[in-house]
């Protein structure tokens, strides 16, 4: 089991914030797109705050699945730790993601919502620094112990811009609230928004 303590960051300049990654020497992992399916049973996960998820990783070279449960919000363990999205988290790699969900179908998880992004990451001093674009918004997310975040968003100037700690999902239902545009758990991009970021993020055209 893994505990997961993050941090968003919003309205960040993310040609000023790898400049300054570049800067302190934080090493690159490169860019990939994620393609996450969440999966759910009569909404029996979802009305209690858990989260069952199938997600596959396409870097230029290779991909790789990884299938996630999440748990609900845990409480912080100290005031470190106030401010910061906090879960325990379940996850293990996945050889054939179509079997795998297969096997979910089996036992009646049908897929609930679908969400992409293209992340671009960074590790420094402890801590993974992820500039992610979503198909409604871009975010800054640093994930690590919550005393390092603190020491690391300092360094790179990100504790000057607007934090959030809730979840993607609630980002984009409130961002769809503030459009008038009414309430879908998934966002994805459309095909023409897809194939201009994988061009300018040198990833490989999409197989039709």
């Amino acid at each position: 089991m893994n505990r997961e303590v993050e941090r968003k960051y919003l309205d960040v300049d993310f040609s000023l914030l790898r400049e300054r990654l570049i800067a302190l020497d934080a090493r690159s992992e490169g860019v990939h797109f994620e393609r996450n399916i969440l999966f759910d049973r009569q909404e029996e996960l979802f009305g209690s705050r858990r989260l069952l998820r199938l997600r596959s990783r396409q870097w230029a070279g290779h991909e790789d699945h990884i299938l996630t449960l999440k748990l609900p919000p845990a409480a912080p363990r100290d005031a470190a730790e106030a401010g910061f999205k906090i879960r325990e988290e379940r996850e293990c790699p996945v050889a054939d993601r179509q079997a795998m969900q297969g096997i979910l179908e089996g036992l009646g998880y049908l897929p609930a919502a679908r969400y992409e992004k293209f992340r671009e990451s960074w590790q420094i001093e402890g801590v993974q620094v992820d500039m992610d674009i979503l198909p409604f918004t871009r975010v800054v997310e640093l994930e690590g112990e919550a005393e390092r975040i603190r020491k690391v968003e300092v360094l790179l100037e990100l504790d000057k811009r607007p934090t959030s700690a809730d979840s993607y999902h609630v980002l984009h239902t409130r961002w769809r609230a503030e459009q008038g545009l009414p309430p879908e758990r998934s966002f994805i991009f459309s095909p023409g928004q897809a194939a201009q970021w994988r061009a300018a993020l040198h990833l490989p055209p999409e197989e039709d």
